[in-house]
């Protein structure tokens, strides 16, 4: 057993992995339970784990061990959670984004990788609708001020008479409503494109976002697409929906933020790390922007400052416009569902060589 995980920690399969039988491992059953299997004429065993936490390289490695197909969901992969998994062929996320996957590391390995698309557009788009909501009327903002009296005084409406001065933004002008609104999209997949059919429905302007090679290249802009610079300038509410990889980390940072103007709102629903997240903060306390919301950190799990400035406990204190989730946008009836769902498709694919939803083919 590897330094870091206990026998106590790790189930066993009552067979190990061969060219008939399949021994499937689900890391995180906290999130979603385990899909229907359908691997005839092979056999299998899943052994399922509750979590995962990826703090424990070891712990992950021993799980990972005995493993032909592995089920996760954030935990990391990589060469140190992996250990030395002998029998592993295919990983399966049961998320779009694959950026916990060390994808060179599979391929050395000759792992095959599949995610799961489409399974969490209509929870993530609706969540991404009630967070702008949240910012945009400063729902938290009020909540915090409405209990904030004692003995000796009572809360803001009692002493002044109205509260309305707090949504107001730095230039002193009240919140727009939809229909006033502009938005900006960044990302522009499935769910981007639900989060716009949203908008559009509640009398928004949209406005779609062109990859950021494009801001050099105006003649060259796809139809139907905007400049990010432009967006990034003319958006009231900016949706950020885009996967992380190297082009898209701080995709909105200092530059961006100091270009977004007063009123502008900021959510977050694609990836922890596309934001810079002390950028954000900086914009937000000095009032650059309206607000932020946020379902996604570059740390995660986040339990404290240490992992999320976002977390600061000043940030309640100083009444600021910041709205966080942690990361459960996905979760509703249907993504449970759907991703039961997927993933057991997946794995069906995968034993019959199939390539939807093959992000690494290791087979080819």
């Amino acid at each position: 057993m590897a330094d870091g995980a206990s026998e106590s920690d790790v189930k066993h399969p009552r067979k190990l992995p061969d060219s008939t039988h399949h021994v499937i491992v689900k890391l995180e059953a906290i999130h979603v339970d385990a899909p229907d299997i359908d691997v005839f004429p092979l056999t299998y065993e899943i052994i399922e784990y509750d979590y995962t936490s990826s703090e424990n390289a070891d712990l992950v490695a021993a799980r990972v061990r005995d493993a032909s197909i592995l089920i996760t969901t954030t935990t990391p992969i990589n060469a140190a959670t992996l250990g030395k998994a002998p029998h592993l062929l295919c990983v399966i996320t049961e998320s779009v984004g694959t950026d916990h996957i060390d994808l060179d590391e599979c391929r050395s390995r000759n792992i095959t990788v599949m995610y799961s698309p489409n399974a969490t557009v209509e929870a993530v788009s609706e969540h991404a609708l009630a967070m702008y909501f949240a910012t945009r009327r400063k729902l938290t903002v009020l909540h915090d001020a409405m209990l904030q009296y004692d003995d000796t005084r009572p809360n803001l409406w009692k002493e002044k008479g109205s509260m309305s001065s707090v949504l107001r933004d730095s230039e002193g002008r009240p919140p727009r409503t939809c229909q006033n609104e502009t938005v900006g999209i960044m990302g522009y997949g499935p769910i981007g494109q639900r989060i716009a059919t949203l908008c559009r429905s509640l009398g928004m302007q949209v406005l779609v976002a062109a990859r950021k090679p494009y801001d050099y290249l105006p003649d060259d802009v796809p139809v139907g697409r905007t400049p990010s610079h432009t967006v990034i300038r003319r958006a009231t509410v900016l949706f950020v929906v885009v996967p992380l990889n190297a082009e898209t980390r701080h995709i909105i940072g200092v530059p961006e933020l100091d270009a977004a103007g007063p009123d502008c709102t900021i959510v977050n629903v694609g990836r922890g790390g596309t934001v810079d997240e002390r950028a954000l903060l900086a914009a937000v306390r000095e009032r650059r922007i309206y607000g932020a919301a946020t379902d996604v950190f570059e740390t995660e799990p986040a339990g404290s400052d240490a992992d999320s400035v976002l977390l600061s406990r000043e940030i309640k204190k100083e009444g600021l416009n910041l709205v966080l989730t942690p990361h459960l946008a996905w979760c509703a009836d249907a993504t449970r569902m759907n991703i039961r769902r997927v993933v057991g498709q997946n794995i069906r694919t995968f034993v019959e060589g199939g390539s939807t939803n093959v992000v690494l083919d290791a087979r080819v």
